[in-house]
């Protein structure tokens, strides 16, 4: 149609009767950009057909819409997709558009003014949410890699989309989009959909860009299976562990601390009289923060073991508040994360286990998985653990083998297939 249009200008019927035809009521003006190239004057327009040369029948390449609205001048270059108004059809059908949402009140002008529009380019405001991310102590150090990661993934797929167009069907697609280009288990899948979920509520809740969060897809991702020792293997694997590094080990084991909140414990979290311990910070990689693991967690008072006491009591009673409990007696320093990986590494090696036991599995996750398998009440587990759910704890009610073995031996059918073996030999005897 545009075509055939651009053709019939140089035929005068055509632009005759259109001159003649009543033009659509419409606010605002279509412009056209630039001059004549050849005598370098102004294009002339035609209603509903275009702008031309009247002389030498050249046509702009550009155009734009010039309006006012609530009092302000308007110069519109492009549509709310960035798209240049290269063509009069374009123009005309922005401009109904236009028009449209100001009758209807919907009208948002920084949805077409290109410098407001990129404010609400998805890519930007990643930048702008990771930037707030980062300063400060809003996340753990040891997550840093994975918010930049993540966050240019969604960086790479969105672009420049306007994040208030943002439906459903765009977090599915990007769910699918990561699935194909990333060798992601569910559970990495899960986090990095949850990043960009964490992403658009601040933009709704900080920023009040968006009313609504669009629907996310659910992914389903099986619980690891918990490796746990037992209290035989614990002592043997202590036995393994350089006497002067003992102590940490053993509080791990005895305590079910994280080994980040055990390397950051101080002598000030120590209460002697009461003979307890308050956890308030942990070591994150290499930085230390006044502050639990997790979002919602809180500091947690546990007692302290009767078999490490000792060893701590000492500690406190030489050394100022500030102190570390536990230290490297060859730096003189806190334990690094280093340091506690190499100590348990060779004693997993000399003490047989496999390579998948983590000092974790050895420590926190046996503590809790003991305790549960002597009866002792999940709800009492969490608070020694510290979790803030207690459905945190409950992946520890995996139950021991062996104790359900001794379980499951009160119900037996002996008896019953006793009695009836016998009834059927007395049958039998009397044929």
């Amino acid at each position: 149609m545009n075509a055939l249009f651009e053709n019939t200008l140089t035929f005068k019927d055509s632009i005759s009767y259109l001159l003649t035809e009543e033009s659509e009521i419409m606010n605002g003006t279509i412009r056209a950009k630039g001059k004549c190239p050849v005598c370098h004057g102004k294009f002339a327009e035609i209603k509903k057909l275009g702008f031309i040369c009247p002389e030498h029948q050249t046509t702009p390449k550009r155009f734009y819409i010039d309006f006012f609205h609530q009092g302000q001048r308007l110069r519109l270059f492009s549509d709310k997709h960035g798209q240049i108004l290269d063509s009069y059809q374009r123009s005309r059908d922005l401009l109904s558009r236009i028009n449209s949402e100001i009758k209807n009140h919907t009208f948002d002008p920084t949805r077409y003014v290109k410098q407001e529009l990129e404010k609400f380019y998805i890519s930007n405001l990643l930048d702008k949410f990771l930037e707030y991310k980062l300063t400060g102590d809003k996340i753990a150090p040891s997550y840093v890699s994975h918010y930049k990661r993540h966050t240019e993934i969604a960086k790479k797929y969105f672009g420049g989309q306007d994040v208030r167009d943002l439906r459903k069907l765009d977090i599915v697609n990007l769910c699918d989009y990561v699935r194909s280009n990333y060798n992601f288990s569910n559970k990495t899948l899960k986090n990095c959909l949850n990043l960009f979920k964490t992403f658009l509520f601040y933009l709704k809740n900080d920023l009040e860009i968006l009313t609504t969060v669009p629907h996310f897809p659910k992914i389903e991702v099986i619980p690891q299976k918990i490796h746990w020792l037992t209290p035989k293997v614990q002592r043997t694997v202590l036995g393994c562990i350089p006497d002067q590094d003992k102590p940490i080990i053993a509080f791990l084991m005895l305590s079910g601390c994280r080994p980040g909140e055990a390397r950051a414990l101080k002598c000030k979290d120590v209460n002697l009289e009461q003979e307890t311990i308050t956890i308030t910070a942990t070591f994150s990689d290499y930085t230390y923060r006044q502050k639990r693991k997790g979002q919602s967690s809180k500091s947690v008072t546990i007692p302290i073991h009767r078999e490490i006491y000792g060893y701590i009591k000492d500690r406190v009673e030489n050394n100022l508040p500030e102190a570390y409990v536990f230290i490297n007696v060859n730096t003189g320093l806190h334990y690094s994360k280093a340091k506690l990986g190499r100590i348990w590494d060779k004693a997993r090696g000399k003490a047989g286990l496999d390579k998948s036991i983590r000092l974790y599995d050895a420590t926190r996750h046996s503590f809790a998985t003991q305790l549960v398998n002597a009866d002792v009440p999940l709800f009492s587990v969490s608070r020694l653990l510290g979790h803030a759910d207690i459905r945190t704890t409950e992946r520890y009610s995996h139950g021991d083998l062996e104790k359900l073995k001794i379980d499951i031996s009160t119900i037996s059918l002996e008896e019953k297939v006793t009695k009836l073996a016998k009834k059927r030999n007395v049958d039998n005897s009397q044929i």
